[in-house]
């Protein structure tokens, strides 16, 4: 299948990962979660391993798993068993398909905009979605060559967020960690709430720089975490399918961040 270009997004190789995949139908009451890994160039293929062990973790803890990777990742497919699901994680280019030209939207087979995700896209009341190494999910994205600074990285999550809060998510968590995500969702089944979960994740590597009311929805909170940066950093990036290899001085970066009530957890699911 000919794979559309991704729209004006780069990747660091590191943190991204790769595809295979299929849809499942259940008509489980329980909880479910729909996986999406959409087309990452030489990172797809780990990009996909790395998702496999976020499913096998769902299914460790009882929750159905949805998988649509790479060519599966067929967006009307998506759309029938998200409506059932109570998470939605997704990895995969960033994309500016957002609201007035801003980040939004995912990067699959067919290129998903924030006002197509907001009039087809539905998730069960409750759901959390997570962006899994997803450029700008959590503030900085591949093409950054020095610090955006808190206000532009604050814009970006909240770009990218709000949308999900219109089709039933009640909260958003951003990791930019090669197994960052799989940690604090293992902290999140457990029972340990979003607030904690989050703060857990951010313990190795980042410092967190606020946490305040989050301006389109206050009774929502979002933090976000940084890392200081340093050193010489190989940076993989593709803009409309072209590759790009450079070295350049790491900047201080935006890699964690979450929007929800600090007190959810997977009981409100339920």
């Amino acid at each position: 299948m000919k794979k559309l270009k991704p729209l004006l997004f780069n990747l660091i190789m590191y943190l991204f990962i790769t595809p295979t995949v299929f849809g499942y139908h259940n008509t489980s009451k329980g909880l479910n979660a729909v996986l999406v890994v959409g087309h990452q160039e030489d990172g797809t293929k780990r990009a996909i391993e790395k998702m496999e062990k976020i499913a096998n973790l769902f299914k460790k803890n009882g929750v159905y798993v949805y998988k649509f990777y790479d060519d599966n990742a067929n967006w009307k497919e998506i759309m029938k068993v998200s409506k059932n699901c109570n998470f939605f994680i997704y990895s995969g280019h960033g994309s500016t398909m957002g609201e007035n030209g801003n980040v939004g939207g995912i990067c699959i087979n067919s290129m998903i905009s924030t006002a197509e995700l907001i009039k087809n896209l539905r998730l069960r009341d409750n759901s959390l979605v997570i962006f899994k190494s997803v450029c700008n999910g959590a503030g900085s994205s591949a093409s950054d060559n020095e610090d955006i600074g808190i206000k532009e990285a604050k814009k970006r999550v909240s770009y990218y967020a709000y949308p999900f809060f219109k089709i039933g998510a009640t909260a958003y968590y951003a990791n930019n960690y090669g197994n960052g995500v799989y940690n604090f969702l293992n902290d999140f089944l457990s029972g340990i709430k979003l607030k904690q979960a989050y703060l857990n994740s951010t313990k190795t590597w980042t410092n967190v720089e606020f946490e305040e009311y989050f301006p389109r929805d206050r009774s929502k909170y979002y933090s976000i975490a940084s890392s200081p940066g340093g050193g010489i950093a190989t940076v993989t990036t593709y803009i409309n399918g072209v590759k790009n290899v450079k070295q350049r001085k790491d900047p201080k970066g935006y890699k964690i961040a979450y929007v929800g009530s600090p007190k959810f957890s997977i009981e409100d699911m339920k």
